[in-house]
């Protein structure tokens, strides 16, 4: 008899072992909480009904959890019910109607974005005796050259998948392949970072290892990352403090601002639908999306006059 508890047990052991670690780590969160609300009891898939599951989330909301954290709990069990289903599992249901009674969605959160001005007070600010500083606020810079790619994804960033002075990544989170045109901006970072020499196949010189360990020196990258934009805000005084979402969340807003449609938005970030965008407030061609992304970028620095070749620098 497959219960809940051992197929979750097995879709958490699969994802790690696909190197999907914070996949993993947001199943084994959302079991365990399911887990505490029903008891330690062998419950099976025929057990399970939408009156228990919106009681789950009544539960949630009674503890006081927020609703994109009883969110994420709810797309976590849902993808887990749906592997069951998909996989035959005896008396499964198909996971909609188990769900439909819940919030599965995202509630806009508190403001994370910053305005153009700040970004350009931010680039100009003096770090030359604070290596550490200035690398994270380059990081920061980057991440928003870059069109608000994650930061997951940006530490992620292979030599590999720079060709021709464009960008290919899949985002970690989706699978879902992007590329980006490297912005002057954004090639000079690089440009200031990449080893060529060095061994590792990563573009930027944060990771290093793979597998288990390669997740837990990205965390401790991450925390790091955070704290050092913590100490970037009290230097310029913001009232929005920086954290690795900020970028992101600063890109999309001023891509609004400047009149770049919601669609074209939607698909610089990456997102699934209009909706998620929306959260943060079709297809185009790459030059459309470099012609979106550099009328964000010029937001922050003013327009250079060419030089007499008039060419751009690539990165080979």
């Amino acid at each position: 008899m497959t219960t809940i508890y051992t197929f979750a047990q097995s879709a958490i052991e699969e994802a790690r072992s696909a190197g999907r670690y914070g996949t993993a780590n947001l199943y084994s969160g959302a079991i365990n909480s399911f887990r505490n609300f029903t008891g330690d009891i062998p419950l099976t898939f025929k057990e399970v009904t939408a009156g228990m599951i919106k009681r789950y989330e009544e539960s949630l909301l009674q503890k006081g959890r927020s609703h994109n954290t009883i969110s994420a709990y709810m797309r976590m069990l849902r993808s887990i019910f749906n592997q069951a289903y998909q996989q035959g599992v005896p008396d499964t249901v198909p996971a909609d109607e188990l769900f439909r009674f819940v919030f599965t969605g995202y509630e806009p959160t508190a403001k994370r974005a910053i305005s153009p001005a700040l970004i350009r007070r931010l680039s100009q600010l003096n770090l030359e005796h604070s290596p550490n500083l200035r690398f994270s606020r380059d990081l920061f810079l980057l991440s928003f050259y870059l069109r608000g790619i994650p930061f997951v994804d940006l530490v992620h960033l292979r030599k590999t998948d720079m060709k021709h002075n464009t960008i290919y990544y899949y985002r970690r989170k989706t699978r879902q392949q992007l590329s980006v045109y490297l912005e002057p901006y954004a090639a000079e970072i690089l440009r200031r970072y990449a080893d060529k020499h060095s061994p590792s196949p990563y573009l930027l010189p944060i990771l290093s290892l793979v597998g288990p360990e390669g997740y837990r020196q990205y965390k401790s990258a991450l925390r790091l990352y955070n704290q050092h934009l913590h100490r970037l805000s009290k230097m310029l005084r913001l009232s929005v403090p920086l954290t690795s979402y900020v970028a992101r969340h600063s890109w999309a807003t001023t891509a609004k601002e400047e009149g770049v449609a919601i669609a074209m938005i939607s698909e610089g970030l990456g997102h699934s639908s209009e909706k998620v965008t929306h959260v943060y407030l079709a297809s185009f061609n790459n030059n459309a999306m470099s012609k979106a992304n550099r009328k964000v970028i010029s937001t922050i620095h003013a327009k250079k006059k060419k030089g007499k070749r008039g060419k751009k620098r690539e990165i080979e």
